[in-house]
């Protein structure tokens, strides 16, 4: 390859990327605009949610409603997911500008996927969350407390199947086997609950019985 030959290899690839920052200089403008738009809003919206969500106390009224307060703030889950919100919009319409239609599809079942794990952890940390609280507050014996924390590890688990890469096939077995043993304990513990003193009556009635005839 001459020196010539070299030169017009580098103008080449010089124009091509000329050309390509050409044709995007629009579309990052208007992605620039589209984040800037999306900050503003998200800022507007952070001030009016605070300022109407603290008048509306949701948290001290959840608290006045079920006794117990949570250890994570309402408005600031309510705000985040607004946030959120206009993130992803603002997100698509970006893609939207710079990949087609086949990308963006498989982005969104990304986003898809990655919202039921996130999902998956924010039910799991409320329901511990709640557990916990729950257990601090009213005195539970231990037996009961294993017990509600075994259904509870049921409940994440069978979440957690759903969105593992396993067939279809064994998604169905391992949801059903779980909900059987999630129905199986919920029917044990109700029988147990509402008819233990019934049946410690019946299982001392007949100790004594056997000492009386011993």
């Amino acid at each position: 390859m001459t020196y010539y030959n070299l030169w017009e290899l580098v103008l080449t690839a010089l124009r091509q990327i000329a050309q390509e920052l050409i044709y995007l200089t629009p579309k990052i403008f208007t992605a620039l605009i589209v984040f800037v738009i999306a900050f503003v809003f998200i800022r507007a919206i952070n001030i009016v949610l605070r300022k109407v969500l603290k008048f509306a106390k949701l948290d001290r009224f959840f608290e006045t409603l079920s006794g117990f307060s949570l250890p994570f703030s309402i408005t600031s889950l309510l705000i985040f997911l607004a946030d959120l919100g206009i993130s992803l919009i603002a997100l698509y319409v970006v893609l939207g500008l710079f990949l087609e239609a086949q990308y963006i599809h498989i982005v969104t079942g990304w986003l898809y996927y990655g919202a039921r794990v996130i999902s998956i952890v924010v039910i799991t940390i409320f329901l511990f969350s709640i557990f916990g609280v729950v257990m601090n507050r009213i005195r539970f014996e231990s037996r009961l407390r294993s017990y509600s924390l075994f259904i509870i590890l049921l409940l994440v688990t069978a979440m957690l199947v759903d969105v593992t890469a396993l067939s279809d096939q064994v998604k169905s077995a391992l949801i059903t086997g779980l909900s059987i043993g999630v129905g199986i304990s919920v029917g044990v513990f109700a029988v147990w609950f509402f008819f233990h003193d019934y049946f410690d009556k019946l299982i001392l009635s007949k100790a004594e019985v056997r000492e009386e005839e011993s």
